[in-house]
């Protein structure tokens, strides 16, 4: 029976073997682009796998390890990369369309406004010109009259 030491010293040795390492990285590289099962195929063809019988076990869990790290496969970092940028896009569209109606908004309230104005400084003036008007016609009454 393996002692907890005897099993530590051979994962050690395990971890630093160039080939296991190596064979990490392509599997680990494959299940990125391709997913787990691609992944486990292509390392059962691999001339590597001889070499590290249970290694496909070991590789998967170490990558489910690499998962709850937060680790995603290429192929689905790709495709969130791609709907983000899809995202952004139609943001940036939408929040241009929202300043444009905003603009528009303000544009037709402005000169509604500002004919508004106009319409009330117009009847002032008419208002006064007639107020002066019915003024001096007082006036011509009360010097005619007297």
């Amino acid at each position: 029976m393996y002692t907890n030491q005897d099993i530590m010293k051979n994962m050690m040795d395990l971890f630093a073997n160039p080939l296991f390492k190596m064979g990490f990285q392509e599997f680990f590289l494959k299940m990125q682009q391709e997913g787990i099962e691609a992944a486990k195929k292509f390392w059962s063809l691999s001339p590597y796998s001889k070499d590290f019988p249970f290694s496909q076990d070991m590789y998967e869990r170490i990558v489910d390890f690499y998962i709850v790290l937060g680790f995603v496969p290429r192929v689905k970092y790709d495709e969130v990369l791609k709907e983000n940028t899809s995202l952004k896009e139609e943001n940036q569209l939408l929040r241009n369309m929202i300043k444009d109606l905003q603009f528009n908004v303000f544009k037709e309230g402005g000169e509604r406004a500002q004919q508004l104005w106009h319409d009330v400084i117009d009847k002032q003036i008419e208002t006064n010109n007639e107020i002066t008007k019915n003024f001096f016609e007082l006036f011509r009454q009360l010097k005619t009259g007297n």
